[in-house]
């Protein structure tokens, strides 16, 4: 993650706090692209409070990184900037917290990885009517069909749960009458062609 201060407009944490749009600017990914991410307002706000409170303890006048590791850290690299495996462990870490907090393990998210939050907002990006493919393209910065069918594919459990709802659906929706409907015992109830 070689994100900079510098490349977070607003990157003042009272500015960042008051204003309805900001964003992370040429962000590197794969294939040599560039891209900028808009953060939310509780992206901004945690954001803010990180600069304010953390950052500031870890930095010098000459920090460039925007995340950091703590200045008493052992291995810390020599510009403070934090290890791709230690934001891995720091996601791991909260999987771990919200998994104890779920009695339902079907909820449960550990390990909980950066790229698993890439397919959920891919995912949830997909499911709004009014995002187009350009506006997936751009957003997830893949220009090529099938990284987005594979990034905006739903998963299984969400797949099984399409079924479910349909089978309900159409339960509700068609008489249980043999003569009117037949079932198939895989598809729900199907009403034939008059």
């Amino acid at each position: 993650m070689n994100l900079n201060l510098e490349q977070v407009e607003p990157s003042d944490p009272v500015q960042l706090r008051a204003a309805r749009s900001a964003k992370i600017v040429r962000i590197r990914g794969k294939g040599k692209t560039e891209g900028t991410e808009y953060l939310s307002a509780d992206a901004r706000a945690a954001l803010a409070d990180y600069l304010e409170e953390e950052r500031q303890l870890d930095a010098s006048d000459e920090t460039l990184a925007l995340f950091l590791s703590a200045k008493g850290t052992p291995a810390r690299k020599a510009d403070g900037r934090l290890y791709p495996r230690s934001i891995n462990r720091i996601l791991e870490q909260i999987g771990k917290w919200h998994d104890a907090e779920m009695k339902d393990p079907e909820r449960h998210l550990s390990p909980l990885r950066p790229h698993n939050l890439r397919h959920t907002f891919a995912n949830e990006l997909a499911k709004q009517p009014d995002v187009t493919e350009q506006d997936l393209e751009r957003l997830l910065r893949h220009c090529n069909k099938r990284y987005l069918t594979i990034y905006t594919r739903p998963p299984e459990a969400t797949s099984a749960g399409f079924v479910e709802k349909l089978y309900e659906l159409h339960s509700v929706s068609y008489s249980y009458e043999v003569h009117r409907n037949f079932q198939l015992p895989w598809s729900g109830y199907i009403a034939p062609n008059h």
